[in-house]
């Protein structure tokens, strides 16, 4: 077919990759049409965040131990031996942003990995399945990534495990290069549980200078394609930042502008605060208290500041949380109003994530 030149307007079936394809009488291979699994917008792509676009924790100096970490929004960064550094870089082509790992010394492997919502990966069961993604590889030698789709036995509980794709090699991937990798499995019919896809980049990255990008990441239902290592996956489906935003909040939720109000509480330290999502989250979020975050209050008489320094959840749920706050030091009058409002670095984080 990719040699074939038909006549003008002479329409022939691409049965190797299961397509129509429109010939004009010039062009060898002709004008191949779209499947349907190829048209972008239809939220076809599982993963989240695959353009690294969204980056709430920060966009650099992020250090992920043994125990792995979030990064990128949805990214967890995994080492062995020793912890790494994460940053957004940039992109290759189609995006403009990159997830960047940097190795350290006795780091011993590194894994990149994302776990994909119940309710997302139900479209994959008993589907054949396309993951790709662009590496740049920044190692001073060659490397090949290895590919591991696991599924948890139970929804979204990731304590135990049953590896559907059990580390297949992808493509070689040259030094100082940018590659496409890509794999197609037949997925699971217990996809439904979720799943977890990670790609393991090796034992390479032993050093500061050694480092790895990961960018235009796409998993999506291709049915009629072989299974295997995949050549010409199609086109990936990144998303506006708009988009993406929205759905990475119903993972994580960096509150770094809260203008929480409340009441004080019983007590001249303690003060009890609410806020109401505007996005439900995937789950009742745990709240984490990052810094320390200014308060303003009234008291009898007058009014004054102070400092949030601690926080203990009175109430979660996936569209409103109220947690009770330590304010040091402590001068408030209970029931006079309470405002918190950021500055600087302080934040409280929500959240719900796989």
């Amino acid at each position: 077919m990719a040699a074939f030149t038909g006549a003008a307007g002479e329409i022939d079936v691409d049965a190797t990759n299961n397509r129509v394809v429109v010939q004009d009488g010039t062009t060898a291979g002709g004008w191949p049409a779209a499947r349907l699994s190829e048209i972008a917008g239809g939220f076809l792509n599982k993963f989240r965040n695959g353009t690294m676009d969204i980056w709430q924790r920060g966009t650099s100096g992020l250090t992920a131990t043994t125990s792995g970490a979030y990064t990128a929004d949805g990214w967890i960064v995994l080492p062995t031996g020793a912890s790494v550094t994460a940053a957004q870089a940039g992109g290759r082509l189609l995006t403009k942003a990159s997830l960047q790992v940097t190795g350290a010394s006795s780091v011993t492997g590194l894994i990149v990995k994302q776990r994909i919502e119940s309710l997302m990966a139900a479209a994959l069961c008993s589907q054949t399945v396309t993951v790709q993604a662009q590496v740049f590889n920044n190692t001073g030698s060659g490397i090949t990534p290895k590919l591991t789709v696991n599924r948890p036995s139970s929804q979204d509980n990731y304590a135990s495990i049953t590896a559907d794709v059990n580390a297949v090699s992808l493509q070689a991937c040259a030094t100082s290069a940018w590659t496409l990798v890509s794999y197609t499995f037949q997925a699971n019919a217990a996809s439904y549980n979720g799943l977890e896809i990670a790609f393991d980049f090796g034992n390479n990255f032993g050093s500061s200078g050694k480092s790895v990008q990961i960018a235009e990441c796409d998993i999506r239902v291709t049915n009629g394609l072989a299974t295997g290592l995949n050549a010409n996956p199609p086109a990936p489906e990144l998303r506006p930042v708009a988009i993406e935003s929205a759905l990475c909040v119903r993972y994580f939720l960096q509150i770094t502008n809260p203008k929480f109000l409340g009441i004080a509480g019983s007590s001249s330290n303690a003060s009890r605060l609410g806020l109401t999502l505007e996005i439900p989250m995937r789950a009742a979020p745990s709240l984490t208290l990052n810094g320390s975050l200014p308060v303003f209050f009234g008291a009898s008489g007058a009014t004054g500041t102070s400092s949030l320094t601690s926080i203990v959840t009175n109430y979660s749920t996936t569209q409103a949380l109220e947690f009770d706050g330590g304010v040091s030091p402590g001068s408030m009058t209970p029931g006079f109003p309470v405002m918190v409002y950021q500055s600087g670095s302080g934040s409280v984080s929500a959240s719900a994530e796989l």
